[in-house]
């Protein structure tokens, strides 16, 4: 093999030594460079999804941005290694199909063989469709997520969740005879409220009347926003009250505990009569905030 070199130099397999391992040097520098681009691919993307940014923004504007901050910092030569990292409008679309894909695997490895609860409710979308929300608690153990180890299940009162016959829970208890059902805390807390105090839903119904009188028509939010900023407001605008989301009550009243006088003004320049309610007091205590 190779009988052409038997009668070369030394110095000539010497330098073909060198030559090779050269090229391997240069070969390993190009795949780690390609690794570590790809990974800062895939960290960019998961930025932007955290963040809920448009996928475009990776091309457009990160990497933009990151080429001159390198450039200014640390030279041109470093800068160009960035322009590798590939985050195209579609990469990064696949970049965060992918990541979702691992965490979802990830999540249904550590169910396997744990003890779990889970607590449920139906929601739904834009489109009116119905949709199942399942929040999962567990002690983190490997390896097939068996029903057996439902320890406990929590839900609203609604019937179709609580109910022991064809309810949600009877179809887990067929699947986990041993487990336990409890109505969720905030749920009971929330039916509770409604009648608790009589006064303090009535002082809610007029303050929910005053923002949808305000936010209904654009034309008086954008006054009422106007209005806000001229005296110096840290917000411009109310915000609504979900029947539904009741939990956001609590924000609700802070904002408009905050805007007090920028509302009694706007209601007094419509010659709204509950002006006079943001004005009293003894209205203003009674704010359950």
């Amino acid at each position: 093999m190779h009988s052409e070199h038997v009668h070369k130099s030394e110095e000539f397999f010497k330098r073909k030594l060198e030559e090779f391992d050269n090229q391997t040097k240069s070969l390993k520098k190009l795949v780690s460079v390609s690794s570590n681009a790809l990974l800062a691919s895939y960290k960019v993307s998961y930025r932007i999804a955290k963040c809920k940014k448009p996928h475009n923004i990776g091309e457009t504007l990160v990497l933009p941005a990151a080429i001159d901050m390198v450039e200014a910092m640390f030279g041109e030569s470093y800068a160009k290694q960035l322009q590798q990292i590939p985050l195209a409008d579609n990469t990064v679309a696949r970049r965060i199909d992918d990541i979702s894909e691992d965490l979802c695997d990830q999540l249904v490895s550590r169910l396997r063989n744990c003890k779990f609860a889970i607590q449920v409710d139906e929601g739904a979308d834009i489109n009116k469709n119905a949709h199942l929300i399942a929040y999962v608690r567990y002690a983190e153990e490997k390896n097939n997520i068996e029903w057996i180890n439902c320890v406990g299940l929590c839900t609203d009162g609604a019937q179709s969740m609580s109910g022991n016959k064809s309810g949600l829970q009877a179809l887990v208890k067929n699947r986990a005879p041993e487990i336990i059902w409890t109505h969720c805390m905030l749920h009971r807390s929330a039916l509770v409220s409604k009648n608790m105090s009589p006064e303090l839903n009535d002082i809610f119904a007029q303050i929910t009347k005053v923002i949808n009188y305000i936010k209904h028509s654009p034309l008086r939010a954008k006054l009422f926003a106007k209005l806000c900023e001229d005296m110096d407001s840290k917000y411009t605008s109310l915000l609504y009250y979900c029947e539904v989301r009741w939990l956001s009550r609590a924000k609700v009243i802070r904002r408009v505990f905050e805007l007090k006088d920028q509302v009694a003004d706007f209601l007094d320049e419509n010659d709204i009569e509950d002006a006079k309610l943001f004005r009293d007091d003894d209205f203003i205590v009674k704010l359950p905030i």
